[in-house]
């Protein structure tokens, strides 16, 4: 009788790290799977007009985005050289902080890990494991719009 209890015992075990080993398995493979159905799609907001785009430069400017009646504001720069001007979001990509333009380095800093980026969002020292992200952008009807996916 000792024999059978502890023979149940163990394979209850067993079953059970085999469950247990499953679930983490396909849970793994859940993650790894692309997903179906969530697609962001593009939304274009309002930045500013272009006449108040700095010829060369930088610029701080506030984008309010409206999704399903919320409204939320968020900071961006705008860089202009010579060549044109892109718009780079002010979210440091190494822990979501906001990043500031020191003027007399000419580079962006992160005030919470010291992380540091050029004027073109290249991060340059720091943590930071990818540069700022770039915003598309497009002129309509005189109006400076950024594509923000959604």
């Amino acid at each position: 009788m000792e024999n059978g209890r502890r023979e149940f015992i163990k394979k209850a075990l067993y079953g059970l790290f085999a469950l247990l080993g499953l679930s983490w398995f396909f849970g793994i493979l859940r993650s790894l799977a692309p997903t179906r159905g969530q697609e962001r799609t593009l939304a274009w907001f309002p930045l500013l007009p272009e006449d108040d785009v700095p010829r060369q430069g930088v610029r701080k400017a506030e984008l309010v985005t409206t999704v399903a009646g919320k409204e939320r504001k968020g900071r961006v720069f705008i860089v202009s050289s010579p060549d044109g001007f892109v718009v780079l979001s002010a979210v440091c990509s190494h822990l979501g902080c906001l990043v500031n333009y020191n003027k007399g380095k000419k580079e962006f800093q992160c005030p919470c890990h010291g992380g540091r980026y050029d004027l073109t969002g290249r991060n340059i020292a720091g943590p930071p494991p990818a540069p700022l992200t770039k915003l598309p952008y497009r002129i309509e009807k005189g109006m400076v719009m950024v594509g923000v996916r959604v």
